[in-house]
């Protein structure tokens, strides 16, 4: 829940403590102007940090901002990315996050789901706003003996990204080329590979980009999951 008015957002904080972790900044690191990594210190031991799971910050009174958590010690720290957003609110609110920052109030949402361990075959979709959902999914990915792969779609200045955080078996797109197209997308080798048909598909980041690729699968009678979280719309404040 993005936005809401302050009052319900004090009445939650307030009925669902359980929720709610008070954290230390232990570290914030710019992977270049546009991507951040912090790490949270706090108490963890409580959670399962399954593929995929959320975080949430009150950036303001009335507006919070969804995170995946990207690697973890449940006894001591937490970590994700964040892609920042020129001056919007989530993008101010990370930016502002220094070491030894105390009592940051977050919310624990945990996991969708969307791994599934049985499926041999797993292709994850997203853009800068995917990266650490692609990272918790890695050691599960690897420890599991799945077949796997990234399609990543990104700014030109953060192509080199996905090397230098250790992902791999990953392919970059230009947010400007395939998947503002669903013929294109079809097209793909992937996408007309047999042995991928029953493949579990995990699908993020900008709607437009998840739509077309979703439309892309269901014309190729992709026989597989098929799982949807858009994470942003141009033109809309927050998701």
């Amino acid at each position: 829940m993005p936005t809401a008015p302050k009052w319900l957002n004090d009445a939650l904080e307030k009925i669902a403590p359980s929720f709610i972790r008070l954290v230390k900044v232990e570290k914030s690191v710019y992977l270049n102007p546009h991507l951040k990594k912090v790490r949270l210190k706090g108490n963890f031991t409580s959670l399962d940090f399954a593929p995929g799971f959320t975080i949430s910050f009150r950036v303001t009174p009335t507006e919070s901002r969804h995170y995946t958590v990207c690697a973890d010690d449940s006894k001591k720290y937490i970590e994700f990315i964040a892609h920042l957003h020129g001056n919007a609110a989530g993008a101010d609110y990370i930016n502002n996050l220094q070491p030894d920052d105390q009592e940051i109030k977050l919310a624990v949402l945990g996991s969708d789901k969307q791994y599934d361990p049985k499926v041999e075959k797993q292709l994850i979709f997203g853009d800068e706003t995917s990266l650490s959902l692609m990272l918790s999914f890695l050691p599960f990915l690897k420890k599991n003996n799945h077949q796997f792969m990234f399609y990543i779609e990104l700014e030109e200045e953060n192509m080199i990204i996905p090397e230098e955080i250790g992902l791999y078996n990953y392919t970059v797109f230009s947010k400007r080329d395939v998947f503002r197209n669903v013929e294109e997308i079809q097209q793909l080798t992937l996408l007309n590979d047999s042995e991928w048909s029953d493949a579990n598909v995990i699908l993020t980041g900008n709607v437009k980009s998840v739509q077309n690729f979703r439309k892309a699968l269901k014309l190729n009678n992709h026989k597989g999951r098929i799982y949807v979280k858009g994470y942003w719309l141009e033109g809309k404040k927050g998701l």
